[in-house]
């Protein structure tokens, strides 16, 4: 039996509870880069099922380390548990683990996970939620979201090895270079991340198409809210509107700033991606491929930068040799996963919700599909088996989470968190305390000037303009658009091997991260001058 939950102390205005005595003596981190607002039930327990991906790696490699999740007032938080009481012996473990998987992770992820993902996928859109019966769905739905956890089981597996091999590159360019900033090494690998470019050129051809017909274009420029049957019915607008499907159904998953299962994708909400065509026709981005071609171009100038370093040290030099073959092999799976698994198993999981939703609604349960994520995922088959009217708890809970989502919550509870051991990937975060200045690292070099936009939710992606510089609390693929027209990008989240950073670089979009506060102390329209190398922002 679970013991009785203990209140901690100190916590009006974030209450929570303890489920374990012991909990008190781990350190609860918000993961606030991605979940950085309050959660709905549903969206709670879909984290839960991220976290149990998340705790399947250390199953996986067979280390004495539990990863845990809990959600409190609509905010994720996660923690670890090392059962190794010899922190040096485990550190060792630890590290020796991830490196076992770097040779073999390339056949798992393009062999193996590639081919299981869009089963997985396809087996969850393919159930018949329209006409099983309401005992058939409810035996549907745990399984539908077992395969999402799969699918969070590969992911966590696959990015072991890729992580690692960025990890030891940046070390190694690092002890060659001295000095170096810390995002420089990691541009040897610039330019490969195949699924953004291929997102970004589809976006380009779009704004190619829609560019050579001025009635497209001009309504495209002038519309507020527009809709693909819209666009259809213009002339040859069917045209545009068969390749904007086609998009759609390749990319169609992405258009979700965050990990919360309540934010709709492109393909749910085509207008989205319609408003990013907009901008373009009225400044084209850079060229896709003449931009890929400069970024490769670049980090081959950079490896061989090394080897001339090296050339009178063989041993380092094959060392290398071998760490850039890695990590040019599997690095683009830190980024690539997010593309497959964060956004697609998200979109597809929402879709079969919401489907379901519906049945809810002619069950006499609750008024409107979306109204099931106010629901918790244990509540939704017994709701079939024996319905109940929840109209009433949907409203309570959409105004409990209203109120939620004014909350600040601690960065940490529990115990005081030490520095994170992968600091690459999320920086220890101060607020700067100077005037007119915020300290972060530089992820992707070059310098940017031009208003701040502050952009906390996709919501907010309309408002950014060409030349804009992003401040946000971190980002993902879904945000591609937005990086192949800004200035520059800084977030309060991450460290260079975050995914804002490396999304940064893949578009050569100089960024600062990790700063902290960017969000709360960079006004709206301020304008900012960014510095992607030293990790300095000055309000100008």
């Amino acid at each position: 039996m679970p013991n009785q939950p203990l209140q901690p102390p100190g916590t009006d205005a974030f209450p929570f509870e303890w489920l374990e005595p012991a909990d008190a003596e781990l350190s609860w981190e918000w993961d606030d880069m991605h979940m950085p607002f309050a959660l709905s039930p549903l969206a709670g327990d879909y984290v839960k099922v991220i976290g149990e991906g998340f705790a399947y790696r250390y199953e996986r490699l067979e280390l004495p380390m539990q990863i845990l999740c809990q959600v409190w007032n609509g905010y994720a938080f996660f923690a670890a548990r090392v059962s190794e009481p010899d922190d040096e012996r485990f550190t060792e473990m630890n590290l020796a683990a991830r490196r076992s998987v770097v040779p073999i992770t390339g056949a798992y992820w393009r062999e193996g996970a590639l081919r299981e993902l869009p089963e997985l996928y396809a087996e969850v859109d393919a159930v018949p939620v329209e006409t099983l019966s309401f005992d058939e769905l409810a035996a549907a739905w745990e399984p539908a979201w077992g395969r999402i956890g799969r699918a969070w089981r590969i992911h966590f597996f696959a990015i072991t090895g890729p992580y690692q091999a960025l990890n030891d590159l940046a070390d190694l360019y690092e002890s060659v270079a001295a000095g170096a900033s810390p995002g420089e090494g990691l541009r040897l690998v610039q330019g490969g991340i195949a699924e953004l470019q291929d997102v970004e050129t589809g976006l380009e051809r779009l704004g190619q198409l829609a560019e050579r017909q001025p009635t497209l274009h001009g309504w495209l420029l002038a519309a507020e809210n527009p809709t693909l049957p819209e666009l259809a019915a213009l002339p040859n607008g069917a045209t545009l509107v068969a390749a904007i499907t086609e998009f759609l159904a390749r990319h169609g998953h992405l258009g979700q700033g965050f990990d919360d299962l309540a934010l709709p994708s492109w393909g749910e909400e085509p207008s989205l991606l319609l408003a990013e065509l907009a901008k373009r026709l009225r400044q084209p981005a850079a060229d896709a491929a003449g931009r890929q071609a400069r970024l490769a171009a670049e980090a081959d100038a950079l490896a061989d930068g090394v080897r001339a370093r090296l050339a009178s040290d063989p041993e380092r030099l094959a060392a290398f040799e071998q760490a850039l073959a890695h990590a040019r092999d599997i690095g683009a799976i830190t980024e690539s996963h997010n593309y497959w698994i964060d956004r697609m198993a998200q979109a597809t999981l929402r879709r079969f919700v919401r489907r379901v939703g519906q049945r809810l609604v002619e069950r006499g349960v609750i008024e409107a599909p979306d109204d099931i994520f106010f629901l918790g995922r244990a509540e939704v088959p017994d709701l079939f088996r024996a319905p109940n009217d929840r109209r009433s708890v949907v409203r309570q809970r959409r105004d409990l989470h209203a109120r939620q989502l004014t909350v600040e919550p601690p960065h940490a509870v529990g115990q005081p968190p030490e520095e994170s051991s992968d600091s690459r990937f999320d920086v220890v975060r101060t607020s700067s305390t100077e005037d007119g200045k915020l300290q972060g690292v530089g992820a992707s070099s070059g310098l940017a000037r031009g208003p701040a936009r502050v952009t906390l939710s996709p919501a907010d992606f309309a408002r950014v303009q060409a030349g804009d510089i992003i401040v946000c609390p971190s980002s993902n693929p879904s945000w591609v658009p937005l990086f192949a027209i800004a200035g520059g990008l800084v977030t309060n989240t991450g460290g260079v091997l975050s995914h804002a950073a490396v999304v940064a670089r893949e578009f050569g979009l100089p960024a600062v991260v990790g700063t902290g506060d960017a969000t709360t102390r960079i006004t709206d329209g301020r304008m900012v001058e960014l510095d992607g190398t030293s990790g300095e922002v000055r309000l100008l």
